[in-house]
């Protein structure tokens, strides 16, 4: 922890020295006995800055309080500074003082021992036979695990995959099992694959070199000798997964839950799927209901993955096999985050109980939904940019499917109402892991936004590009589909919503292009939508300091 004594204020205030005093456009706070706090601190506080950022001039301070009178004198609303979510940092906002605050639930108590859990699992699972009774010294077992997006988040502990791995490998041993004989698959479907030394922050050194080459790999959806296709769902909808499920003599997967469309049988389906089987669910429904992922009781996705899901139990269990899943919880502290339990067992009898403590945690129930919503869009929650930046792409689907849409029951705005999302969306892109949404941004949304469209006339060719497939394979780059399934989720609330407005842009151009309205300040967004709906048009702002995710029903 820094102190800088002599400045009490607001230090985005400071015009005079904004280069020392800006990050991300945000609005950056301390408290005002010139304490500052890192990110570990936010919780605890009421005002929030990044550490590192000090003004060394100070000036008036600013008081944040009600306000009855604009610059002019003109009689205003009262209202309510707020300091929500903004990119890397914090960004203010005078709210109506009829704005309805949701806020999340406090942490759940965390796990006292993680390792020790995980053994009390692997010997007593559900709807399963113990480990040690399911290996043996010839056995071959493979155990995949959850990519950078699985945990993009911080954690109070050794990482779960890390502590779960090291004690799985020991209990197999115990069984008998050779190092040799096991195998660690990184699951990323067509996210990017991981670098070694990407996947040695969260597993450890030790781990990476001890596995070598052969026995450490990422998954590669491009790559025949790596695949097999199972057949076909009720629907008619491909399975194509990694052959290593079928091939060994035990699949075990490690899964991290932090919401409730992950897990289950999507991390094999999906993670482990291919382009061709992944499309079937990752497309545009333009007759869609509009219904969340995160809403496992209505969620048309999870029932598709779930079908998918049942053709890979039918295969294993064909050769007398099932795969075993470790699923851990994590609570909603943002940006560090601790267990709250862990499951283990056959996926379908597992999965149940998984749910229930994510929504536990999460869920929180609201009374009616609203004219306007007002959203806060960070950065350090965005789990596609682990290791790079976020790109307008990647903010437009935080915006879009992680915020509008991540609800349970109905949406949190009405249909016909307004969503107002800060983020600056800097039009910036890492070339090298990102190259296919550069060109998606460059090239294919100066033609179209509709996803729909997009979808139909240009996925196949990006999935097939001969150098998006290079870079995938070997660049660490994401798989040229991958633009298209982010870019889905504006579809929806396009439809269904009358303005989509985003504030504190930095740049015009990209909102625009996006086929968003851009405003340089929340107050002027929610004047513009008052404008629209009245002044007295119900507005709710989701305060995310901790996620949550709002189960609305109706007034």
């Amino acid at each position: 922890m820094s102190t800088q004594p002599n400045c009490k204020h607001l230090v985005h205030a400071c015009r005079t020295c904004r280069q020392q005093c800006m990050i991300g456009g945000g609005e950056l706070f301390h408290e005002g006995n010139g304490a500052f706090l890192d990110d570990r601190d936010f919780r605890a506080s009421n005002t929030f800055f990044a550490i590192g950022f000090i003004c060394a001039k100070p000036i008036a301070p600013i008081q944040l309080s009600h306000h009855k009178t604009g610059e002019t004198g003109r009689t205003m609303a009262a209202t309510q500074t707020h300091h929500i979510a903004y990119g890397d940092g914090y960004i203010s906002a005078a709210l109506p003082e009829r704005t309805r605050v949701i806020e999340g639930k406090r942490p759940l108590p965390a796990l006292p021992d993680v390792a020790e859990r995980v053994r009390e699992v692997i010997a007593n699972p559900t709807a399963h036979e113990p480990l040690h009774k399911l290996v043996n010294g010839k056995s071959k077992v493979v155990i995949a695990f959850d990519d950078a997006s699985g945990a993009y988040f911080r954690t109070q502990r050794t990482d779960f995959r890390r502590t779960a791995i090291e004690v799985v490998v020991e209990e197999l041993r115990k069984a008998g099992v050779p190092l040799g004989n096991i195998t660690l698959l990184l699951s990323q479907g067509l996210h990017r694959k991981l670098s070694r030394t990407e996947m040695e922050t969260f597993l450890g050194r030790r781990l990476v070199l001890q596995f070598g080459y052969n026995n450490l790999y990422c998954h590669d959806a491009e790559d025949p000798s790596q695949i097999v296709h199972l057949g076909y769902t009720r629907r008619g909808f491909d399975v194509e997964v990694n052959r290593a499920i079928l091939d060994a003599d035990q699949f075990i997967y490690l899964n991290t839950m932090w919401a409730p469309f992950n897990g289950g049988w999507k991390s094999t389906a999906v993670g482990l799927g291919t382009f061709k089987s992944i499309r079937h669910h990752h497309r545009p429904w333009p007759i869609a209901s509009g219904q969340s992922v995160d809403d496992p009781k209505n969620s048309a996705f999870k029932k598709l993955v779930w079908e998918q899901g049942a053709l890979i139990k039918q295969a294993l269990e064909a050769k007398g096999r099932r795969v075993f899943t470790i699923e851990s919880v994590y609570d909603n502290s943002e940006p560090r985050k601790d267990i709250i339990e862990i499951n283990g067992g056959h996926p379908t009898e597992v999965h149940p109980y998984t749910l229930a403590a994510i929504q536990e945690q999460q869920v929180v129930d609201v009374q009616g939904q609203s004219d306007i919503l007002v959203a806060g869009v960070a950065n350090w929650n965005e789990c596609y940019s682990k290791f790079s930046t976020v790109n307008p792409i990647l903010a437009s689907n935080q915006a879009m499917a992680n915020t509008v849409m991540q609800f349970q029951g109905t949406p949190l705005v009405r249909e016909g109402g307004i969503a107002i999302l800060a983020h600056p969306l800097t039009a910036q892109f890492d070339a090298r892991r990102f190259a296919p949404y550069k060109e998606f941004y460059d090239k294919l949304l100066t033609q179209e936004t509709d996803p729909y469209w997009l979808w139909e006339n240009y996925v196949e060719e990006f999935a097939h590009r001969p150098e998006f497939i290079h870079g995938y394979r070997y660049g660490h780059a994401y798989h040229g589909s991958h633009p298209f399934f982010m870019w889905n989720s504006s579809g929806i609330p396009k439809r269904y919503l009358s303005r989509i407005m985003f504030a504190g842009v930095r740049d015009t151009d990209a909102a625009r292009r996006m086929g968003y309205e851009a405003f340089e300040t929340v107050e002027d967004a929610v004047a513009a939508a008052e404008a629209e709906l009245g002044n007295q048009a119900s507005i709710t702002l989701m305060q995310r300091h901790r996620h949550f995710i709002p189960r609305v029903t109706a007034e």
